[in-house]
């Protein structure tokens, strides 16, 4: 009796969500691209804090009620700012040149240093050195 008291107390008690095994795929996979707002850099998969649990309770409840991928994406943005998406939506040329400017520099970089060294080496003639007695003789 205490045991079937228990078991009902613990199916009460559970607040999770039952998924199938291609819908819990689609929600590890969204987990590891959205990241934990309390651990800096870290997805929600690997992370331990209490938001980040609560967090992936609420990618499982969305993947089971039917919600894209891309709408949980932009309920999470929505909510915690693009900040949360590991790759977030690309929508203007603001957004092109702040991904876009590293790497153009970078090139424009290496451009310029290869320009100053082929310069360097392509100045003039050598100078020849003047051994010490001819300048005692002027």
């Amino acid at each position: 009796m205490k045991a079937l008291i228990a078991s009902l107390f613990l199916v009460l008690m559970a607040d999770g969500v039952t998924l199938t095994d291609q819908e819990e795929a689609r929600a590890q996979a969204l987990m590891r691209e959205i990241r934990c707002v309390a651990c800096e850099n870290e997805p929600i998969s690997q992370s331990a804090s209490d938001i980040a649990t609560n967090m992936r309770e609420r990618v499982r409840r969305m993947v089971a009620d039917g919600a894209s991928d891309a709408e949980v994406r932009a309920w999470f943005a929505e909510r915690y700012g693009e900040f949360v998406l590991f790759r977030p939506e690309v929508k203007g040329p603001a957004d092109w040149l702040l991904w876009g400017a590293p790497f153009a520099l970078l090139v424009t970089g290496g451009l310029a240093a290869f320009l100053i060294a082929r310069a360097r080496s392509t100045q003039g003639e050598p100078v020849e050195p003047v051994e010490p007695e001819a300048l005692q003789d002027e």
